[in-house]
């Protein structure tokens, strides 16, 4: 575990936006609210997905977000690694500043620096692990990163499952739910949350090759709440109009004239499109 944070504090400095190995371990976003309209104010809710998993102990995702949008509340773990383990994640606080939040089993410390490892956890030495090193600003985006033009911060998350019977955290097969990140809409506009690395690491603290995809989400946030953005054609219902609209605009490079034809505002107009339009369908702005 400790060596899983040496290295991923490294890739924090480094910012390395490298493209992953193929592996049949799949990790990608999905969001869990509705994020084609969510409204200035509202929360909205991202897991991190993980499919064909094997002797997963560990994991640190990277993940960079559109600050002048969006500001970060957290990051939530779910149940994919067993209870009772490590879990690190910078979170914002009731007074608007964030502090490092350390979970050891039943132990939570906190504070804009927690040591770790702690002592009771590894007799030896430990590094201090600041608010800054888990979340902050990235002064520009590689020319090759794939993100619009926008004020980005990045943030860290540290997991791993609790020690078995050979005092190794235990290894995880198959498919679930990593971590739920959550943000808050504070400009309506659309967003980018990307996750740019997830770390995976086995019971022995060694990498594991994983896949990133579908890794780039967007929220497309407006001022009020609703479906506004499946309503392509701006008449106040999500109907049959707005499916034909978005299909008569489909594959085209997005321009002006169609930009209202990509639902999701990923720079395409493709099949996305059509089912976010089917899943609000008959609903109203």
């Amino acid at each position: 575990m400790k060596n899983q944070l040496f290295a991923l504090l490294a890739a924090i400095m480094a910012l390395g936006f490298t493209t992953t190995a193929y592996s049949e371990t799949t990790v990608f976003l999905q969001p869990t609210t509705d994020i084609t309209a969510a409204a200035v104010g509202a929360h909205v809710e991202i897991d991190i997905k993980i499919t064909g998993g094997k002797g997963v102990a560990g994991y640190g995702p990277l993940v960079a977000f559109d600050s002048a949008a969006l500001k970060y509340i957290g990051t939530m773990p779910s149940d994919y690694l067993p209870t009772g383990g490590i879990w690190m994640s910078p979170e914002l606080q009731d007074d608007g500043s964030y502090e490092v939040i350390l979970i050891v089993g039943d132990t939570t410390t906190s504070g804009k620096s927690v040591q770790f490892p702690p002592a009771e956890l590894t007799p030896g030495p430990a590094q201090e692990i600041s608010i800054d090193s888990m979340l902050f600003e990235i002064p520009a985006l590689p020319p090759d990163s794939g993100l619009p033009n926008a004020p980005y911060w990045a943030f860290s998350v540290l997991a791993s499952s609790p020690l078995g019977d050979d005092t190794k955290p235990v290894p995880v097969d198959g498919d679930g739910t990593l971590a739920t990140l959550i943000f808050e809409v504070i400009e309506a506009k659309p967003a980018a949350i990307t996750l740019l690395d997830v770390n995976l690491s086995d019971t022995d603290d060694v990498p594991l090759e994983s896949t990133l995809e579908n890794s780039l989400v967007t929220v497309n946030a407006g001022e009020a709440a609703g479906r506004k953005a499946a309503d392509v054609n701006d008449d106040g219902t999500v109907n049959i109009l707005d499916l034909v609209f978005v299909a008569g605009k489909f594959g085209q490079p997005v321009a002006d004239a169609n930009r209202a034809a990509d639902v999701n505002a990923d720079g395409k107009i493709n099949i996305q499109d059509l089912v976010l339009i089917a899943q609000h369908l008959g609903n109203e702005k």
